[in-house]
């Protein structure tokens, strides 16, 4: 068994189901034993994953109330296992296959990021969320069954809508810096500091940051402004940027002149104290 978390997910929400993280380890393909960085697997912490919860409390760890999707508690049944898990994914991704119509009307775009956007069905008038990564792009309204959205037209009519506001994959900056506004556009950004050069992932660093550091989330200028940078990198930063050199340009070394200002002549020889100058 190896499933996939985003259609786990996109099941778990489209069904308002709980599932344990016992049950989502195991549908993943982990074994008892296997150690799990639940911030990787699942990304920071929102309403999307809140149904993945602790057995004993029935509640996603270390979440925040505005973290908890609204319809969380609506049914108590909670799936325990991985294999239960993987015939409801199955079975959902079944009938969303089944109740798609080919001559269906076009959706309404509402927003496009990254590889998700949002659209709105022509026939029951709800929003619904489609992800490039899941069922090959293409999902059914999961209200009505009665539209279709393919995520590559979907992302082509929010462009070609949208031209300013397309997000270049390379971005420069003067330090190490994290925007909400390149959050899933696959940004990289480059910096350099002192004589090193780095080339960064930029979603992928946030989080580790954010897991592993305690930073920028809730912050003030994150919150408010939606930008987080470091003046100077500390030398555990360095460490977890290591990964992320690009370039590192040589120094020259030190020299008595460079230091002093200082030149020191040069030493000349002869056979004869007479063939020397004065």
């Amino acid at each position: 068994m190896k499933g996939d978390i985003r259609k786990a997910l996109d099941y778990l929400n489209a069904a308002k189901q709980r599932a344990t993280y016992d049950a989502v380890k195991s549908y993943l393909g982990f074994g008892t034993f296997d150690k799990i960085d639940w911030n990787e697997v699942l990304g920071p912490n929102r309403q999307y994953t809140s149904w993945v919860v602790n057995k004993k409390t029935g509640m996603p760890n270390g979440y925040k109330p505005a973290d908890l999707h609204p319809d969380l508690m609506s049914s108590e049944e909670i799936i325990t296992k991985g294999r239960q898990l993987q015939t409801a994914v199955e079975e959902f991704e079944g009938d969303a296959d089944a109740t798609v119509d080919a001559a269906a009307p076009r959706v309404e775009v509402a927003d496009c990021h990254g590889n998700n956007a949002a659209v709105i069905c022509p026939n029951c008038s709800k929003a619904y969320l489609i992800s490039g990564f899941l069922n090959k792009g293409v999902r059914a309204c999961p209200h009505c069954g009665k539209s279709k959205a393919v995520f590559a037209e979907v992302k082509a009519e929010w462009e070609a809508q949208h031209e300013d506001d397309v997000v270049e994959s390379e971005q420069e900056a003067s330090r190490l810096i994290f925007k909400k506004e390149w959050l899933g556009y696959d940004v990289w950004v480059t910096f350099s500091e002192d004589d090193t050069t780095y080339r960064y992932p930029h979603d992928q660093l946030l989080q580790t940051f954010i897991s592993r550091l305690g930073v920028i989330e809730g912050t003030k200028t994150w919150i408010n402004d939606g930008v987080y940078s470091f003046p100077r990198l500390s030398g555990e930063q360095k460490k977890m940027l290591k990964r992320y050199i690009a370039e590192v340009r040589n120094v020259p070394e030190a020299t008595q002149a460079a230091e002093t200002g200082f030149e020191l002549p040069e030493i000349k020889t002869a056979k004869n104290a007479e063939d020397l100058e004065d």
